[in-house]
């Protein structure tokens, strides 16, 4: 259970990351070019949801209301890096009779940048924060960033109807040594609690993890389009009531601009992972091959990447320390200056390390979206998700569920400086 003390602290590291990466845009050399927008919004939707207990028997179907108001803080580099800071409140509320205890209420907390953001001639920094407070732990699925280049790979079980806090921290920073190498530092954070669990509770056994860790990289830059380097990486995750693991990793880095509009960047080798001894279970190790991949298509309005990852979690939700594949893709095109789309999906499939068949779950994420802004302060939406799981394990339920819904946002920059 989360302790009131435990919330509290979340919120401070949370306002605290905020208030660090907003000064940000201030260190840089060259702040006074430096654009700051602050961007109110309010999200109004009706829609439709197939499974609103989240439960694998006995679906509930309703139509609902969902109210989202929001701010963001998007400041705009010189050289057009944009570094955001934004947060949000959502409540949605079914019309169906039998739907009304599936209420819920989310908060979110989110960092993020478009790249590098300068520092000094020679440092650059990229941040990348969320954080999740909602009692309905479907909503991870759609809130918790899937592939970000700078957090370590995430999970999205799906735990049901069961009040999660997620939090994920990381930053990236780049020290330009010569014209041709690159020294990177990364350091993460990321933790996950659980409490208010119900019936419909997604299987049992969840356990409150916390996972610290780290990495270091050299790349050189070989040529204008092609780069090699290493990486050596070290992570602990810690478990409520389970042994703590601890999981060491090296790599080859590689990246290859295939053209100004085609680029894959990832890094290849190995990991190796020991669980600790505890009374009644000995220590145990293992190792795996383990990889990072993305790949990013960006030509005028359109947008696309692929990501993929094979590598040992923490994160499973279950105290125990799973090997995770996962693999997506993200589009989004802007056809006109009205209409534009976004399509994405992810899938994942996470297994027990060290037990037979503990967890065994097969998760697949999709969502589609077509958007008409008629006006410079509001658009219009029509939007499309599916989630489906399956288990063959001790813990996790078979889930599906799918939704539509129809929205409206409203909100536009401020120019402040």
């Amino acid at each position: 259970m989360t302790s009131p003390c435990d919330r509290h602290s979340v919120a401070r590291a949370i306002v605290f990351l905020a208030f660090v990466t907003a000064l940000i845009p201030m260190m840089a050399t060259d702040a006074v070019s430096v654009i700051m927008d602050v961007i109110p919004s309010v999200r109004l939707e009706e829609g439709w949801q197939s499974n609103v207990y989240n439960t694998s028997t006995g679906e509930v179907s309703s139509f609902g209301t969902r109210l989202t108001p929001g701010v963001a803080l998007r400041f705009t580099s010189a050289d057009n890096v944009m570094l955001q800071v934004s947060g949000n409140y959502e409540q949605i509320w079914h019309h169906a009779a039998e739907a009304k205890e599936a209420d819920y209420n989310s908060w979110f907390f989110r960092v993020d940048s478009t790249g590098g953001w300068s520092l000094t001639p020679t440092w650059t920094v990229v941040p990348s924060v969320y954080y999740l407070n909602t009692t309905n732990s479907s909503q991870r699925s759609q809130q918790v960033p899937s592939g970000d280049p700078v957090l370590p790979p995430v999970t999205i079980t799906n735990y049901g109807n069961t009040d999660t806090e997620d939090l994920g921290a990381a930053v990236n920073l780049n020290y330009l040594a010569t014209p041709n190498l690159t020294i990177g530092v990364n350091g993460n954070y990321g933790e996950q609690r659980f409490s208010g669990g119900t019936d419909n509770t997604a299987g049992s056994g969840l356990t409150n993890s916390k996972q610290t860790g780290g990495n270091v990289s050299l790349s050189y830059l070989f040529s204008p389009r092609t780069s090699f380097g290493i990486l050596v990486a070290g992570n602990h995750q810690t478990y409520e009531d389970s042994p703590d693991s601890n999981t060491l990793s090296a790599g080859i880095l590689f990246g290859y601009q295939f053209s100004p509009a085609l680029r894959i960047d990832g890094v290849f080798g190995m990991s190796y992972i020991r669980q600790s001894e505890t009374p009644g279970i000995p220590e145990q190790r293992t190792s795996s091959p383990s990889g990072i991949s993305h790949i990013t298509y960006s030509r005028e309005t359109f947008t696309a990447s692929v990501f993929g990852s094979y590598v040992y979690s923490g994160g499973s939700g279950y105290g125990e320390a799973t090997r995770q594949k996962t693999t997506g893709l993200t589009i989004t095109d802007q056809f006109t200056r009205e209409w534009s789309g976004n399509l994405s999906g992810t899938y994942q499939v996470s297994q027990s390390v060290f037990t037979s068949e503990t967890v065994d779950l097969v998760t697949l994420y999709g969502t589609a979206g077509l958007s008409y802004s008629p006006w410079e302060w509001g658009s219009l939406d029509l939007t499309g998700n599916l989630n489906r799981q399956t288990s063959n394990g001790q813990f996790g339920d078979t889930l599906n569920n799918y939704s539509a819904t129809l929205g409206i946002t409203i909100g536009k920059p401020y120019k402040i400086f």
